[in-house]
């Protein structure tokens, strides 16, 4: 399983901050302190549906990417190219599976990056230079080393039956609660500021 390092230490700190916040509040002993709770309670949902929950699970059936919003399984059968532009993106004949748990690092992130790439199992340009979203120390190029090492392996053995991509399904399951509760609390959050 992949999670992004970034993600969770961010994840963290904000529960830090809401936590500070919900003793602030009750410190503060007044009633209309009280209306920032939904407030806070609406960050620290956000923070583990957006930061912690997102992963990227491999086994030898398929890919299980688990996004905010969404959950989608690509079975290996499916999948046709990987690419990191702008973030791990699995490619099928019939959609693009975004791995938000994996985004390209920025231009810093790029520039202060080890751009030691050997034995990196990655496109190269004509120069053999690597895209930065390939490089081994960001989110992106981790798990795409990852998902293109399983993906040889099982190649070389014989476990994908090659040519049947446009066949294999890939499923798509929406996170229902997690929309609503992120709704519920949006709207108490409103309400509460609202009506002090």
């Amino acid at each position: 399983m992949f999670h992004s390092r970034f993600n969770r230490v961010l994840a963290v700190v904000t529960w830090l901050l809401c936590l500070s916040g919900v003793v602030a509040v009750i410190v503060a002993g007044r009633q209309d302190a009280l209306r920032y709770l939904p407030l806070i309670a609406l960050v620290a949902w956000l923070t583990w549906a957006g930061l912690w929950h997102p992963a990227l699970r491999l086994n030898d059936e398929a890919i299980t990417v688990v996004n905010t919003f969404a959950t989608t399984v690509v079975p290996w059968a499916a999948l046709i190219n990987v690419d990191t532009k702008y973030a791990l993106t699995l490619l099928t004949p019939h959609r693009r599976v975004v791995v938000t748990v994996a985004p390209a690092p920025g231009r810093i992130a790029t520039a202060l990056s080890n751009r030691d790439v050997k034995g990196i199992s990655a496109p190269r340009g004509a120069d053999g230079s690597m895209r930065p979203g390939d490089l081994p120390n960001s989110d992106s190029g981790a798990a795409a080393h990852l998902v293109r090492q399983r993906w040889e392996s099982l190649l070389a053995s014989g476990r994908i039956d090659v040519g049947t991509a446009d066949e294999v399904r890939v499923d798509r399951r929406i996170h229902w609660p997690t929309i609503l509760v992120g709704s519920a609390l949006g709207i108490a959050t409103v309400a509460a500021v609202a009506l002090n």
